[in-house]
């Protein structure tokens, strides 16, 4: 009876605190300790990764203007409705990539069946009278040629007006078919400004080049060529001058597994452009498979990247993720090397400013810690410690210690038996199929021991000599993106793990994770 007094006390204490007025009030923990599924329909807009409340961002096509020092972030909208236009160029406005504003129509569709009943990529610039002009494409598959280099300027930044008249097309030799996404810069070299657009030249991907001292009149001159000969073509160009480096960007399709934004190194404008390597192997690329697109923009001297992810968290039956989804900006930072490391910018880190609690709900094998500082190891199988749901956009930071591992990762709508999981795996060996340290993401089938049906995506990892590795985890509904040591950068889109619990888990030998928050 005296043990059973006991328990039933010990319950009462445990769910209830003071009394009032002689009722007891119940003490709401702040952790949802449950691990069952939810699914979760989603809807609506983003906020950090930016997504407008209807549609999806495409091919972003920043530019700064110095005069109010904002970002205009114009973009290809996405509606999705199945009508005959579609692909509007839309702009919003942002300060630091933090937050957005004033969603708005810029360049409007044309007629169906006009040459311009869909647009496509182009670029902005700006005159020495300040009017902007916007390059872009008219794109209409049943017509020939397919594609045209178009023309709108603004003298308001609002108001855009088509300036037919400039309307050009592929010149004889290039495919007219495939001549696309305009992108114009000033070239000190020259003195001039200078236009790329995406074409196929002798069955080959090159970017074709023209010339003006007043971007009306273009002449045209020797394109770019020097590139990967299996590429079908290079969308999406941009140049960027970063001290005495010239740094070229494209994003590369038609290529298995290597559907992604690339970039290229140069002292000068005209090349020749190389790969830029560094002792870990890790080159040419800023992020994995769901980063695309991406054009830079550069304020008051940092240099950021936008770029999309898709909707799609599989390839379809076209062996391609869905075109558009959410925005996702990384910053650059150049290295002595020449080489550009993706960051979190500043802003987005310190938007998350406020901690929420969090707890370890359940462990599998030798796991030992709590209030973020944790120690697990693994023998013959898996081990992990099981976080509880995140119910708002997050970021999850830390440090890891893996001197004692080569696998180890996190494991996303980690629920119910974990019969289908997505883990991003940190693989620091060059056993893979790869051959570098590389993250993963793995659709698992059999979590316990970390067997997988599937491989989603990767990107190039840099192993530190210490192998510490200082995490942050940005997630926001179904996006997730990893910043590891201000050096790699690692987009995803995991449905499953909206509103799901999630696992910190290690296949091979032992970490040590130290100064884990999460904050909102």
């Amino acid at each position: 009876m005296k043990m059973l007094f006991f328990t039933l006390v010990s319950t009462l204490l445990l769910f209830s605190c003071c009394t009032e007025n002689g009722v007891e009030t119940p003490v709401e923990s702040g952790v949802d300790t449950t691990s069952y599924c939810k699914t979760v329909k989603e809807v609506g807009a983003y906020s950090t990764f930016y997504k407008p409340q209807s549609g999806y961002v495409g091919d972003p096509m920043p530019y700064y203007n110095s005069e109010d020092g904002l970002i205009y972030l114009f973009f290809l909208q996405d509606w999705r409705n199945g009508a005959s236009v579609d692909h509007p160029i839309y702009r919003i406005k942002t300060n630091d990539f933090s937050s957005f504003f004033e969603f708005a129509q810029a360049i409007p569709n044309g007629e169906a069946g006009s040459q311009e009943s869909w647009l496509g990529t182009g670029s902005f610039i700006k005159d020495n009278g300040g009017k902007l002009y916007g390059f872009y494409t008219g794109h209409n598959s049943n017509l020939y040629p397919a594609e045209k280099v178009m023309l709108a300027t603004s003298t308001d930044m609002r108001t855009f007006t088509k300036q037919p008249n400039a309307t050009f097309e592929a010149p004889n030799g290039y495919d007219k078919n495939n001549f696309r996404d305009p992108f114009v810069y000033f070239d000190s070299s020259r003195n001039k400004y200078v236009m790329l657009v995406s074409s196929v030249k002798d069955n080959k991907a090159v970017l074709a080049r023209y010339t003006s001292e007043d971007l009306n009149s273009w002449d045209l001159i020797s394109p770019l060529t020097d590139f990967e000969s299996d590429a079908h073509i290079l969308e999406c160009p941009n140049m960027l001058q970063i001290g005495d480096k010239w740094y070229l960007f494209f994003s590369r399709i038609n290529r298995d597994e290597h559907r992604k934004t690339f970039y290229r190194v140069a002292d000068s404008p005209d090349g020749p452009w190389l790969q830029c390597k560094d002792a870990s192997g890790h080159h040419e690329t800023f992020d994995g498979l769901y980063f695309y697109a991406a054009k830079t923009v550069e304020k008051e001297g940092q240099v950021y990247i936008s770029g999309w992810c898709s909707t799609g968290q599989e390839v379809n039956g076209s062996n391609e993720l869905d075109w558009a989804g959410s925005l996702i900006t990384h910053k650059l930072v150049q290295q002595p090397s020449g080489k550009l490391y993706p960051k979190i910018p500043e802003a987005v880190d310190n938007k998350f400013d406020t901690d929420i609690d969090f707890e370890k709900i359940k462990s599998k094998g030798d796991v030992v810690g709590d209030e973020g500082n944790y120690s697990i190891s693994s023998t013959d199988s898996r081990s992990y410690a099981l976080f509880n749901r995140n119910t708002t956009p997050v970021k999850i930071s830390m440090s890891i210690d893996a001197s004692n591992s080569n696998s180890f990762g996190f494991s996303f709508g980690a629920c119910d038996d974990m019969s289908e999981i997505y883990s991003v795996t940190f693989d620091l060996t060059a056993s893979n199929r790869w051959s570098m340290p590389a993250l993963f993401l793995n659709k698992e089938t059999s979590y316990s021991t970390g067997d997988y049906s599937k491989e989603l995506n990767f990107t190039p990892l840099i192993v530190p000599e210490n192998k510490e590795f200082d995490v942050k985890i940005v997630i926001e509904k179904s996006v997730c993106v990893i910043y590891v040591n201000d050096n790699v950068a690692f987009t995803n889109r995991i449905y499953k793990m909206d509103k799901n619990p999630w696992t910190i888990y290690v296949d091979d030998g032992s970490i040590d994770i130290s100064n884990m928050s999460v904050k909102k």
